[in-house]
């Protein structure tokens, strides 16, 4: 864009600006004098109203006290009357006047002489108006004036009333005084009629106080007019506010001002709007094509990130759900076939967990290049999260053939890969399903080639497996298993049995590890190698350990009462040890129990150390304060044992039994058992040999200075009362 349409544009701006402001400031000076016309109209109207209003005031007065004069001088003339005469005129008076309830005879001594009243106690409340000194300094000016006279506004029974007296005769002829009850409100309803009917609102006020009021509250802006009114000889005046309808006041007081002002600015606008837009339109083809282009991008990649997993650039979950989904119709119609792998990597979480998830996303950065190395171009490769994989291959294929594909990968992924310092060797395990033998659609595909992955996972993991009917079977087994196992946890059949440990220096009992069983309802006792892995899959291992942790501890508690050196040992998951609550819980159970902390030992493996490494030293360290002892189960079966007798508070190392059973026999376990033992010698930590089962590996280990055994060559795990007949007896 030049200088001098810049310098243009600007001053065609400036130009439109101007006139617009001109065209504003008009639209508010005629609106201005419009709104100004309207008022002034609306107060003539209203003083002309309010004139109207007072001379009817003033002439309904007035005939009131006309007729009041009236009867005051028939009966000055009559030289007073029959009180039923008296009574038919009251009455007659009553009637033909609205707002007037009541009328009293007063004679010259103040003293009620006779009543008529349109409600009951009338009697009573004249005879109070006679009681009030007020009322009779009223009365007595009323007959030295010889004119009519009124009290002050009151309240009764919650309705605005005034008093009014006429004397009856002067000097030796005064025969005493009529008085009248007015209902204000009804009486001036009665002279001013229908508000609606009128256009106009009243409100009267006596000493500030409003005493009268036909219409709503008034507004600080409401447009009044005003007068006072005194019929008396007193100097109190009503005074008398009059305003208009709603109706009356959008007749006169319209929203044309502000239509006028609206329209101006309106019409300045527009003008100002069409100018800008001619020097807009220019750039509009060109804006829009930067706005399509740009929209046409940010699509794109929002597309892509619907579809993509952002960490390796390859598809979703989401994408490869319904690429399969797309498939299956298509392969419905075209009798294609294809095949769906589904891969989990063994163990992907040790590295996150050892190294850092830093260490584990750059892994799995990489991958995607493994991948394109091994599969073909038109394979879909999808990652579904974490560390699980799906690949689509289209096309049908053989048994043989996805064999060697998937074996081929599975060596790919054998070779060590660099990040950073650390040289990371990983396998997998696969899931293989074909279409349309294996699933008519997306769901069950991936449900059976899951199945097959987990079969692979059983059978020792970095290998595959096809599925077939008996993973079938197998995965509702499992289902089965899981739902049997929530029943159990609800009716309590889980029991816990006890395997003694002994000291090999004398060959006692020194304690015993609680360990689980389940007992079901038909009595049949499952060992925990079949339920375990669900039990922490399915998170039943934290209530129903925490529940086993108690009720060990209440049993053992017992045997503690004849021999108090002996402790319990109790294995500790990975799950149960990341619980939040594991401390308090633990505590909790001290103090229910009565159990000395010093008496339990807690069993944990390399692997449940390892989950978070940070969180066990915080909590094992914490637990170390208790007075608990911390034994390494299954030690030398991780791939970083030494590390952890340097990094957590260890006291008893349990070597496992894989390294016992062959130790008479094969030369390597026995050196990886005497330099274990050696090492425990060093480190001031206890050894202790699980899975003894013969003499021969006995005499080993005590020839070793191995420090404690437990095995079957012992006692195999027994019930608490077993356990209770071997320690008492």
């Amino acid at each position: 864009m030049s200088a001098h349409y810049r310098q243009n544009v600007k001053q065609s701006k400036i130009t439109a600006m101007l006139i617009s402001l001109a065209i504003v400031a008009a639209s508010v000076a005629i609106a201005f004098y419009v709104a100004n016309s309207q008022k002034q109209v609306l107060q003539q109207i209203l003083a002309g109203h309010g004139d109207r209003t007072k001379v009817k005031m003033v002439d309904n007065v007035k005939d009131l006290m006309a007729d009041l004069r009236a009867m005051s001088k028939r009966w000055v003339n009559d030289q007073s009357t029959t009180e039923d005469n008296w009574r038919a005129d009251a009455t007659d008076f009553i009637y033909r006047i609205e707002g007037v309830n009541s009328m009293w005879m007063i004679d010259e001594q103040f003293n009620c002489l006779w009543v008529v009243s349109e409600s009951s106690g009338s009697e009573q409340k004249c005879q109070q108006m006679m009681d009030d000194s007020e009322h009779i300094l009223t009365l007595i000016n009323s007959r030295e004036n010889q004119a009519v006279d009124f009290t002050e506004a009151q309240s009764v029974n919650d309705e605005q009333t005034v008093y009014m007296f006429e004397p009856i005769g002067d000097g030796d002829a005064f025969a005493g005084f009529i008085a009248i009850e007015i209902n204000i409100q009804v009486f001036i309803d009665y002279v001013l009629g229908d508000p609606v009917s009128s256009g106009y609102y009243t409100k009267a006020y006596a000493n500030e106080q409003i005493v009268y009021s036909n219409g709503p509250e008034l507004s600080n802006n409401s447009y009044l007019n005003v007068f006072q009114l005194n019929m008396d000889s007193d100097q109190n005046y009503w005074t008398f506010k009059v305003y208009p309808t709603e109706v009356i006041l959008s007749l006169i007081v319209t929203t044309l001002p502000y239509f006028i002002a609206i329209m101006g600015a309106i019409i300045a606008l527009l003008f100002m709007l069409t100018l800008w837009s001619k020097q807009k339109a220019k750039f509009e083809s060109k804006l829009l094509a930067n706005e399509i282009s740009e929209r046409e991008k940010v699509q794109f990649e929002l597309e892509y990130l619907a579809n993509h997993d952002t960490l390796t650039h390859l598809p979703n979950r989401h994408y490869i759900t319904n690429f399969i989904e797309t498939r299956v119709e298509f392969s419905q119609h075209s009798q294609q076939k294809f095949t769906i792998l589904f891969i989990d990597l063994d163990h992907f979480k040790d590295i996150n967990d050892t190294l850092g998830h830093a260490i584990g996303d750059e892994m799995l950065k990489k991958l995607p290049i493994l991948f394109n190395k091994i599969f073909r171009h038109d394979d879909v490769i999808a990652r579904m999260g974490g560390d699980e994989f799906v690949v689509y291959l289209p096309g049908e294929m053989s048994v043989d053939h996805v064999a060697k594909l998937v074996e081929r990968f599975l060596k790919s992924l054998e070779y060590p890969i660099q990040i950073e310092e650390h040289l990371i060797r990983l396998t997998g395990s696969v899931g293989v399903a074909f279409y349309p033998q294996h699933g008519a659609n997306v769901t069950e595909l991936l449900s059976h080639a899951d199945a097959a992955l987990y079969r692979a996972k059983d059978q020792g993991r970095n290998t595959f497996a096809i599925y077939d009917s008996e993973i079938e079977q197998i995965a509702k087994d499992r289902l089965q298993l899981i739902a049997r196992l929530h029943n159990a946890n609800e009716n309590e059949e889980f029991e816990m049995y006890f395997q003694p440990r002994y000291s090999l220096s004398d060959s006692k009992i020194i304690g015993a590890e609680a360990l689980i069983r389940w007992k079901t309802s038909d009595n049949k006792l499952i060992e925990p190698i079949e339920f375990i892995g669900l039990l922490e899959e399915t998170s039943l291992i934290i209530p129903i350990s925490w529940r086993m942790l108690k009720r060990s501890c209440d049993q053992f508690l017992k045997l503690l009462e004849f021999q108090p050196h002996l402790f319990m040992s109790f294995n500790v998951s990975a799950k149960l040890l990341e619980h939040p609550d594991f401390l308090t819980n633990i505590q909790s159970i001290f103090a229910k129990s009565q159990f000395p902390p010093d008496r339990l030992e807690l069993e944990l493996t390399e692997q449940t150390l390892i989950k978070n490494v940070e969180n066990s030293q915080y909590v094992l360290n914490e637990v170390i304060k208790l007075g608990v002892s911390i034994a390494i189960d299954d030690f030398g079966t991780g791939y970083s044992s030494l590390s952890y007798l340097k990094n957590f508070p260890v006291d008893v190392l349990k070597i496992d039994k894989s390294f016992i059973q062959d130790i008479d026999s094969n030369s390597d376990d026995l050196e990886l058992v005497k330099t274990m033992i050696a090492m425990g010698k060093n480190l001031n930590i206890i050894t202790v040999a699980e899975g003894v089962e013969n003499e021969a590996q006995l005499k080993i280990l005590k020839h070793e200075l191995c420090d404690q055994v437990q095995g079957y060559f012992f006692k195999k795990p027994m019930r608490y009362y077993d356990l209770y007949q071997l320690v008492t007896g």
